[in-house]
């Protein structure tokens, strides 16, 4: 009898946690999905890829020389950055380390010399629209695979190769395409499949956002009472109230005790 009992617990639990999956997928898909949910897919992942390919290639790596060097070699700097505008710092440092290899030989990180596209898969599982589609939730599965090079950090676990995130998608208008910014509350990091990153991002995003706003971010203090999907999500979740006229809280991030907007790049 007792063994009969623990078998019908172990079901139960199955059926809960299978329960609790499908209502995820079902709420993902219910929120004011368009009908260009591939394109925004598709659009999105590029996006993710384009801001990292933007640091691997304008990003500067010898910042401990510019802080104890002369003026005009900071002044150097300075023009440098004009011309690639956000490539000096990543402040959610949510694409920047995709970018970098570490090298062994000088002991710091350096610029990827491999393209993005070569080493990194981005793939959106799953978009979570506004009512009006100007506003999202994408859940992002990353895929590395970074060839062997000489000199250079070894090659990434392949059995450990999948990392999830999740991003805030915005436009103005509905047929442009959703500009991202970044999720921090949680992530996901070395798994041993796609289907094992995603579940949980999602998971951790649907059941586990509710909570106070994170210490030193423009949250701080702030009670979250939605999880993604809840109703009421896009209207009153503190990431989609208005930080000032021009930006909503989602865009800006707090630095040494001041708040600034994300500098990105815009996807156009």
């Amino acid at each position: 009898m007792k063994v009969i009992m623990f078998f019908i617990g172990i079901m139960i639990l199955a059926n809960c946690s299978q329960s609790r999956q499908n209502k995820i997928d079902n709420l993902a898909f219910s929120s004011g999905i368009t009908e260009n949910y591939s394109r925004d897919k598709k659009q999105i992942a590029n996006c993710f890829i384009e801001n990292v390919e933007y640091f691997r290639k304008y990003h500067r790596y010898d910042f401990k020389i510019y802080v104890n060097s002369s003026d005009s070699l900071k002044q150097e700097y300075e023009e440098y950055y004009q011309k690639y505008p956000g490539a000096n710092r990543d402040p959610a440092n949510f694409f920047e380390p995709y970018a970098s290899r570490f090298d062994l030989k000088q002991d710091k990180y350096v610029k990827s010399p491999v393209p993005t596209e070569q080493q990194l898969t981005v793939t959106v599982d799953t978009i979570v629209y506004s009512q009006d589609s100007l506003f999202c939730v994408a859940f992002l599965v990353l895929h590395l695979h970074y060839d062997e090079i000489k000199g250079l950090e070894q090659k990434r676990d392949e059995d450990r190769g999948y990392s999830a995130k999740a991003v805030i998608g915005y436009r103005a208008n509905a047929d442009e395409p959703l500009n991202i910014y970044p999720l921090k509350k949680h992530s996901v990091i070395g798994f041993e499949s796609y289907k094992a990153a995603s579940t949980m991002i999602k998971d951790l995003y649907f059941n586990r956002l509710k909570g106070i706003g994170s210490t030193g971010s423009v949250y701080e203090g702030t009670k979250f009472k939605q999880n993604v999907g809840d109703k009421g999500f896009f209207k009153n979740s503190p990431y989609f109230q208005r930080y000032d006229d021009k930006f909503f809280n989602f865009q800006m991030y707090r630095h040494l005790g001041k708040d600034y907007p994300y500098n990105y790049q815009q996807c156009r």
